[in-house]
């Protein structure tokens, strides 16, 4: 059996990231969460995820800031980060971090669904 994929999800809405971990347990993901760019950094260093959801808004830095430090390490340079926001970002400046960008509200099976088509999950 493959090991289960590692998926960080940074959002500074608990309600948000507890429902997204919910989800990603559900289907059989293994999921850690960070509130804040300075959180997310430290916990992707650590676990190395497969893949990244992150918000666009977060406190004190903006999840493309945040994404564009997550990049700049070399063990992460090539984790995917898909970006979950209510918001639209920039297209251009997005197509340098984020693999995918998702819009919300966004069906729980989309999130999923760009997740897996992200890593080429059978």
């Amino acid at each position: 059996m493959d090991r289960q994929r590692v998926i960080l999800v940074v959002d500074d809405d608990l309600s948000v990231r507890k429902s997204t971990l919910r989800l990603l347990a559900a289907r059989g993901y293994t999921a850690f969460e960070a509130a804040d760019a300075t959180e997310a950094l430290a916990k992707a260093i650590e676990i190395v995820p497969d893949a990244i959801l992150m918000d666009l808004h977060l406190e004190q830095t903006s999840g493309l800031e945040a994404a564009r430090q997550l990049k700049a390490v070399e063990a992460l340079r090539n984790v995917p980060i898909l970006l979950v926001s209510a918001t639209p970002p920039v297209l251009e400046e997005s197509r340098q971090v984020f693999a995918r960008v998702l819009l919300k509200p966004c069906p729980s099976s989309d999130i999923v669904a760009a997740i897996e088509a992200t890593l080429q999950r059978p």
